[in-house]
């Protein structure tokens, strides 16, 4: 495994993350590399920043209005791991908490690119937080969502 500067993949670390809260897809599929692998145990795995871009543009379209605030972090060398909730911000009119947790591997390829990323999360938990939110937001007033093209 390559030896990487701790500072350097700490900005890298926080640069990912501030992307993930700009909600700009394309930018974040960006700072992987071309032949990265991005590993979703519920959606398949990704290889190459092209079927990265491809996959999350859309589907982070489908369901804009997340956010993903970090309870910790660990650096190791190139490697972080963190713990991250993955949240469904309430629309007007919903009271209720709409979050589940997901574990992330990161794997640091240098020059601000990740060559890894693996998300492990409870499915079945994900799932029933999802329909939960949907729920309440209809009951709220508010359109379901279009399902994805």
């Amino acid at each position: 495994m390559t030896t990487f500067d701790r500072q350097e993949v700490e900005e890298e670390f926080q640069r990912y993350v501030a992307r993930g809260k700009a909600n700009d897809w394309n930018a974040w599929a960006d700072q992987f590399t071309e032949d990265a692998r991005y590993i979703e145990h519920e959606m398949g795995v990704f290889s190459g920043r092209e079927a990265i871009r491809e996959w999350i543009v859309p589907t982070m379209e489908a369901v804009s209005g997340m956010s993903f605030p970090t309870e910790w972090s660990v650096i190791d060398g190139g490697r972080v791991i963190f713990y991250c909730w993955n949240v469904f911000d309430p629309l007007p009119g919903m009271t209720g908490e709409y979050k589940f947790a997901v574990v992330v591997i990161l794997e640091y390829a240098g020059n601000g690119q990740w060559d890894l990323e693996e998300d492990i999360y409870n499915a079945k938990e994900a799932e029933a937080v999802l329909g939960r939110f949907l729920e309440d937001a209809v009951a709220a007033g508010h359109e379901p969502p279009a399902p994805p093209t």
